[in-house]
């Protein structure tokens, strides 16, 4: 995702399911924060430093090697490394189907508890550009019943 941020930039990116379970990167004070809300039951979240104003390029890899499995989260900042983090489990299906997939705000109900008072949580930047790339990676072996 490209974006262009202002001094001590805040609001959400794009959130993903609710309070009852989804995952949000969103700006606070300047710094970007991934956070995995596992159904009320953990909660994961982490934060780079604090981006200087501009325009950047920001990418958020996760792999998940099964449903329900643990996942790996790389947030890339300008092309390099800003922070990382370790989901230990992740919700195996899908988050809710009452919940929808927002950008530039939190129009459900809210991911994070962080901005629970301040929703919609609105980006006071600019976003440019929102590319999501879904790669299956799961590898499910079936055994072939024998006649």
């Amino acid at each position: 995702m490209k974006v262009q941020i202002g001094e001590a930039a805040n609001g959400v990116l794009y959130a993903v399911g609710g309070a009852g379970g989804g995952l949000s990167l969103y700006m606070q004070d300047g710094h970007l924060v991934y956070e995995y809300n596992m159904m009320i039951i953990e909660n994961y979240q982490v934060r780079t430093g604090k981006l200087p104003t501009g325009t950047h390029d920001i990418e958020i890899s996760t792999t998940i090697p099964k449903p329900g499995g643990p996942a790996d989260v790389l947030i890339k900042v300008d092309g390099k490394e800003a922070a990382k983090t370790l989901v230990k489990r992740t919700v195996p299906v899908a988050f809710t189907a009452t919940e929808t997939f927002d950008v530039g705000a939190d129009l459900g109900s809210p991911v994070s508890q962080t901005y629970f008072d301040k929703g919609p949580f609105e980006f006071d930047g600019k976003i440019d550009q929102v590319r999501v790339e879904l790669v299956h990676q799961y590898h499910q072996h079936l055994a072939t019943p024998a006649y």
